[in-house]
């Protein structure tokens, strides 16, 4: 991937929108260029007033765990042997 400017994306996608099934519109350069959140920093997102608040992590209750904890869960079957490494009474 790299760095386009949207408005020259945006010139390719008028040409584009006008395929049968087209990959890229213009809409869709609008969209994806858009940003939806304000760029804070976490002490401003903790001072933010009620009204309009973007909420966090925090905000909601969920705390976050390390990749390192969950990442065994998952990826334990894709070793020799798979599962039955862990599981008992299957040898």
């Amino acid at each position: 991937l790299s760095d386009v400017p949207a408005e020259v994306v945006k010139y390719g996608a008028n040409v584009l929108q006008y395929e049968g099934n087209p990959m890229l519109t213009p809409d869709m350069v609008d969209l994806w260029t858009e940003d939806y959140l304000p760029e804070m920093t976490a002490e401003k997102y903790a001072a933010q007033k009620q009204l309009g608040k973007v909420f966090t992590m925090k905000d909601l209750g969920v705390e976050a765990t390390p990749i390192e904890k969950m990442a065994f869960k998952y990826l334990y079957r894709f070793r020799k042997g798979g599962h039955f490494i862990l599981a008992e009474g299957y040898h």
